[in-house]
């Protein structure tokens, strides 16, 4: 959305569906344009405890939403994105030990595998309150 503070992020919580009416399962689904829905958590190291309930942002309400992809190969176009404005907020310790522990299948630890900024490509970014024009010739989502 804005790639200037997305740069300052470590975290991102993704919170993966399907439509289980439409397709059988997430194998099928990912494969349609319309076969997953996301929401996305971004989160910033500030605070010294974490409370599990506080993965989810206290306002609801303000949220923008696109069509994209999945963020890992092969990076199927099939997600509508919703990411919350307002970012929760987690520890440093925190933030490390969720880096520490992550494995992808294979067992492998998982770093640094995040995705470059991407290129807006005409999509059209939704939001639920009113943020004004944003000039995407000079900002990428």
């Amino acid at each position: 959305i804005d790639d200037t503070h997305l740069l300052l992020l470590l975290l991102q919580l993704h919170v993966v569906h399907y439509n289980s009416e439409l397709y059988p399962n997430m194998s099928a689904a990912v494969t349609q344009p319309d076969g997953l829905a996301v929401l996305g958590i971004l989160i910033k190291t500030l605070i010294p405890a974490f409370d599990v309930q506080s993965l989810l942002p206290k306002d609801l309400r303000r949220y923008y939403r696109y069509n994209g992809s999945l963020t890992t190969p092969p990076c199927h176009q099939s997600v509508t994105w919703t990411l919350f404005r307002e970012r929760v907020q987690i520890s440093k310790a925190q933030t490390m030990l969720h880096s520490s522990r992550a494995e992808d299948d294979d067992g492998k630890m998982l770093q640094d595998n995040y995705r470059a900024i991407q290129p807006l490509h005409h999509r059209v970014v939704l939001t639920s309150f009113s943020a004004g024009q944003i000039d995407t010739k000079k900002r990428k989502c």
